[in-house]
């Protein structure tokens, strides 16, 4: 049987996309690591991973009885995971209905045997794998991103490599 791997994310729009690449360059100038295409950023809401397409169904049809509110993010510090070596871009403050979006799409996917990753949520948008320095100096960033909606991503790889193709929208408040 077919499986699909999927993910849920917040999907910022063109404008917040050259906001995130133009404040970044500098600071990703200086290190070395493999930048992430520009279509390919967003915050990861749920990492899905391979499923069929009964559950995909099942995992829409939960993704539509979340009732969350739009809300206001703030894009404004610079962060590493050293381990994992990737250099993100995220907020210093989350606001609680960021929070309880992913807290409340997590549970409803639970109906679809969908168990939520037990490591706190840590939204952030990944700009670079494979980072092998440290940021030295926190950039002065502030990008508004007022989030109306999140998605359902398919992951798809080919020969060239992997792309997302955003399969459904969810609107929120």
């Amino acid at each position: 049987m077919k499986t699909r791997r999927l993910f849920f994310a917040l999907w910022p729009p063109d404008s917040v996309r050259q906001s995130i690449i133009k404040a970044s360059k500098p600071s990703m100038h200086k290190l070395k690591g493999r930048i992430i295409k520009p279509d390919r950023l967003h915050i990861t809401l749920h990492f899905i991973g391979p499923v069929n397409d009964d559950v995909r169904q099942c995992m829409h049809e939960a993704a539509l009885t979340v009732s969350g509110k739009s809300f206001d993010l703030k894009l404004d510090y610079l962060g590493q995971f050293f381990r994992a070596r990737i250099l993100w871009l995220g907020a210093r403050v989350i606001p609680v209905e960021l929070s309880e979006l992913h807290k409340d799409l997590g549970q409803a996917l639970s109906a679809c045997g969908y168990q939520c990753d037990r490591r706190p949520f840590s939204p952030h948008i990944t700009l670079m794998r494979k980072c092998i320095k440290p940021v030295k100096h926190q950039p002065e960033i502030s990008i508004p991103w007022r989030i109306e909606k999140f998605v359902l991503v398919e992951s798809v790889q080919d020969e060239t490599g992997v792309s997302y193709q955003v399969l459904e929208k969810y609107s929120l408040k």
